[in-house]
């Protein structure tokens, strides 16, 4: 007689949009951070998850935008005084 393995099912974690890079344990910090703000109930993992990602891409983007304003003005300066 054979024994059925038990499997665990493990809840995976969503992927992230297709083209950005965000890092997966700053992720995992600020979605256990959104669970412990909404005191802890269960069943909303998906959904901080979700939430995580969205705000770090926001984050990513205000902070992408003045970095990237940034360096096309050295570049432009470096041309000048080159």
């Amino acid at each position: 007689m054979q024994r059925k393995k038990s499997k665990a099912k493990a809840t995976p974690s969503p992927p992230a949009p297709v083209g950005v890079d965000v890092d997966k344990d700053v992720v995992v910090r600020l979605a256990y951070e959104l669970y412990v703000r909404r005191g802890g109930e269960h069943g909303h993992d998906v959904e901080d998850w979700l939430m995580a990602e969205q705000i770090l891409l926001e984050q990513k983007k205000r902070s992408g935008s003045t970095r990237r304003a940034s360096d096309a003005t050295r570049r432009r300066e470096g041309k000048f005084y080159s």
